[in-house]
């Protein structure tokens, strides 16, 4: 049975939830959705304070004393726990009895990419918070998407046509898709709507071939190989620093699934044909870097990226510096 696709539109979230799940494998969306709820916390009267956890590292202690304690000038607080899969395996028994009596001075988050609903915490959760799926979109959910988006976050208008060839030329990556659209709201003159040879002009194919090189490149452990084809696929083919977060997201997402089935003892032939690891001379230097990594470093690796991502696109650090910095901090700890 096809997987039902998700819908790009955040959630009603009203901010008086006292315990969201942000679940799924789109990262963009948990943003949007955390964005989502932390407005609408505001918009209810609060100054928010946000403190962010790491799920691999974070006790029960941490979590529960945040959310307990009064913030800097009695502010609310937003505690949202990153990568949180591990922190709910282990401590499920924990957020069943905070969520039959949570504080009503902060919201607990949990960013998981895996949850039960058969699970008891899911029918308590739903009683004082939300479960937000977070999965990637359709091709048609997105070209909708991008029209919406294009008005309400960018100041522009894409005719429907324009936004069907953005998503034919990037995929349903609404991450890729709203950096794209970024671009070409700039560059549209103004009261013109975004036009298909404005997207053929401004937005590069993306392309499978460079996507392997650079994640070739990453694998090898090789630092100057990393640094030069990304320099390569930047200035000389000419994609855009958002097609290789991308890029970089992506392998990190295998290699954290890989990690995962060898430590169940998957055969790795399976693991490859599972993930699509081809030609078969990517796949021993894949295998090597998942083992190498285990599941909590592949996990922190792919945190890694999808921070950096955030920060750049918040304006926080540059692009490009985020890549180079992630590319030497993985090739060192794959070598």
């Amino acid at each position: 049975m096809a997987k039902r696709a998700a819908k790009a539109k955040p959630a009603a979230l009203t901010g008086a939830e006292r315990l969201v799940v942000l679940h799924g494998d789109d990262p963009f969306l948990q943003r949007e959705h955390l964005h989502t709820l932390r407005d609408a916390i505001e918009s209810n009267g609060h100054d928010v304070d946000t403190l962010r956890l790491d799920g691999d590292r974070a006790e029960p202690a941490d979590v529960f004393d945040e959310l307990r304690s009064f913030g800097l000038m009695q502010q609310y607080k937003l505690v949202v726990v990153e990568s949180a899969d591990k922190f709910v395996t282990n401590h499920r028994e924990n957020l069943e009895r905070y969520a039959d009596d949570p504080v009503d001075i902060a919201t607990l988050v949990l960013r998981v990419t895996k949850w039960n609903k058969s699970w008891r915490i899911h029918k308590a959760i739903e009683k004082i918070g939300a479960v937000v799926t977070c999965d990637g979109v359709s091709e048609s959910v997105a070209e909708r998407w991008v029209v919406a988006r294009a008005k309400t976050h960018h100041a522009a208008a894409i005719k429907p046509a324009a936004a069907q060839h953005l998503v034919a030329r990037l995929g349903p990556d609404l991450g890729r898709l709203d950096s794209e659209l970024a671009k070409l709201a700039v560059a549209a003159p103004e009261n013109t709507p975004i036009d298909i040879p404005d997207v053929e002009a401004l937005v590069g194919r993306s392309s499978e071939k460079d996507a392997w090189d650079i994640q070739d490149a990453l694998l090898s452990g090789d630092p100057n190989r990393a640094i030069t084809k990304l320099s390569e696929l930047i200035d000389l083919a000419g994609h855009h620093e958002q097609f290789m977060a991308h890029w970089f997201a992506d392998l990190t997402r295998k290699l954290a699934t890989a990690a995962a089935m060898l430590d169940t003892n998957a055969p790795e032939f399976e693991i490859c044909k599972t993930l699509r690891i081809w030609p078969k001379d990517r796949q021993r230097p894949f295998i090597q870097a998942a083992r190498k990594l285990g599941p909590r470093g592949a996990a922190r690796a792919l945190a890694r990226i999808t921070d950096l991502d955030a920060r750049a696109k918040s304006g926080y650090a540059s692009a490009r510096r985020n890549l180079e910095t992630f590319a030497l901090q993985f090739t060192a700890a794959v070598r």
